[in-house]
């Protein structure tokens, strides 16, 4: 672990940058396909020959890699993430035709494949950023990355307060933990410059939801979404059951169109409502318990159940997915909230 540490040092920009990579990734597919199905699905095909996206794809990818490898500054850093994204997008885009013999673009289960990288994609940038803290040798060298804009004469407020946050977490003997504080107070810090389109989008969206999180109603709602998406699948289930215990006939008979898919998502949802159950039940007395359950079952509905929709109803499903997505940042909220709610109740002794 020690050799893997001193070859692959975590960047404390990485969170922003794999969070650009994903967005532009995702945004990249579906800005392809709307502009495809807006205009007839075109083809680029001069002569005998076909260019597909996936080259361009290929291109962006490139230029990304060719930025990183050349340059060492913040903004090269973020531009190879968007441009890679991009890049991403327009080569996984291209899934469908790569899998199948005929080289079909519209092959039925390509956007729940796709659906599933993202979502692999997604775990492995958590997992990454939920990696323990940073050693001091990790510390150090951010800030050696930091002091970069002390050369470039653009070292703003924020960022100086940001390396010498982690300065103080170094050992106060180690001799460069004192030259770089020193290096940090040689010049005079810029004024913060004005926020870039995705940051400046996703602060509008941090203070919308914290506002919301205020509201008793708005968690109220999302409680009772949960108990009538339980009670769906839940009803379905026992009309199932009902219908082939009972009356001893073939679900086909009242569902011509049942398939495999069907009844796996059926079950997927099942587990999920499985959770809502007991989380309402441990609600009153272990609320902490009971948000981390209702998040157990969101995460069923996001890694199983949209599987299934995508499967089924394609890029449609991506509603559900919105409000899945939505629901799971409230309730990371929600269980913040109680974690430090416990901790503050520890420290007084009550």
């Amino acid at each position: 672990m020690k050799h893997f540490n001193r070859y692959f040092v975590r960047s404390l920009e990485g969170r922003s940058l794999l969070e650009i990579f994903f967005v532009t990734a995702v945004a990249s597919v579906l800005g392809i396909r709307f502009f495809l199905a807006l205009t007839g699905y075109p083809s680029l095909s001069p002569g005998n020959l076909h260019i597909a996206h996936v080259l361009l794809g290929g291109v962006l990818m490139m230029i990304a890699l060719v930025i990183n490898l050349s340059y060492i500054n913040k903004s090269a850093y973020y531009l190879a993430a968007t441009l890679g994204g991009l890049g991403f997008g327009a080569f996984i885009d291209e899934l469908g035709k790569f899998i199948t013999g005929d080289n079909n673009y519209f092959y039925r289960p390509t956007v729940a494949l796709i659906y599933i990288i993202f979502v692999l994609l997604y775990l492995g940038i958590e997992a990454l950023v939920l990696k323990p803290r940073f050693s001091e040798q990790e510390r150090l060298i951010n800030v050696l990355e930091l002091a970069k804009e002390v050369v470039l004469e653009d070292l703003d407020h924020r960022e100086r307060r940001r390396a010498l946050d982690l300065l103080k977490e170094c050992s106060p003997t180690n001799p460069v933990a004192r030259a770089l504080r020193e290096l940090l107070y040689a010049e005079d810090a810029v004024s913060v410059p004005k926020a870039d389109v995705f940051t400046a989008t996703k602060d509008r969206f941090q203070r919308f939801y914290r506002k919301l999180m205020k509201k008793d109603w708005f968690v109220k709602a999302v409680i009772s979404f949960f108990i009538l998406q339980c009670a769906f699948a839940l009803g379905l289930d026992f009309f199932l059951l009902y219908a082939r215990l009972r009356w001893r006939v073939d679900l086909h008979t009242i569902f011509p169109t049942l398939s495999f898919f069907d009844l796996a998502g059926l079950a997927s949802a099942t587990l999920a409502a499985a959770f809502v159950i007991y989380a309402v039940i441990k609600m009153r007395g272990h609320r902490l318990e009971a948000y981390r359950l209702f998040k157990n079952a969101v995460l069923v509905q996001i890694f199983m159940v949209q599987v299934f929709l995508f499967y089924k109803a394609q890029f449609l499903a991506l509603l559900g997915l919105a409000g899945n997505i939505c629901v799971l940042l409230l309730l990371n909220y929600m269980i913040r909230q109680e974690v430090n709610e416990e901790r503050a109740m520890e420290k007084t002794g009550t």
